[in-house]
């Protein structure tokens, strides 16, 4: 399921909220940096036209660590809760060699430090 820019916004700002996090939009283009206080824990959000979601969190609180995996698993985007925690995400290393190896191949075509044995 394709899901739209305008979910994915909601989204966001729904966990935000939850975490009492101040949310800068932030259009295309546009520069973010000198948006950030001194020493405030902040987390970006750059969607597919470019526009961007800073979120701020206040220097007496800590910044969620796990606030995009939470945003990105939720419900109504991906809908996989037990990706919030990396924890439950572990594979063993078989599987993990394997994913390797199946990501390299899908991969290889677009590898830009592939060497093109044709052009020598």
């Amino acid at each position: 399921a394709v899901v739209s820019t305008q979910s994915t916004g909601d989204a966001f700002y729904t966990f935000a909220s939850r975490y009492s996090l101040e949310v800068q939009e932030v259009p295309a283009g546009e520069p973010w940096k000198e948006l950030i206080p001194a020493g405030c824990d902040y987390f970006l959000a750059e969607f597919e036209n470019q526009d961007k979601l800073l979120f701020l969190c206040s220097n007496s609180a800590r910044f969620p660590l796990q606030f995009g995996r939470e945003v990105l698993a939720s419900e109504v985007l991906l809908n996989m809760p037990r990706r919030v925690n990396w924890k439950s995400c572990q594979v063993s290393q078989e599987q993990e060699e394997y994913d390797v190896k199946e990501f390299r191949g899908h991969f290889q075509e677009f590898d830009p430090f592939k060497v093109d044995s044709d052009s020598d």
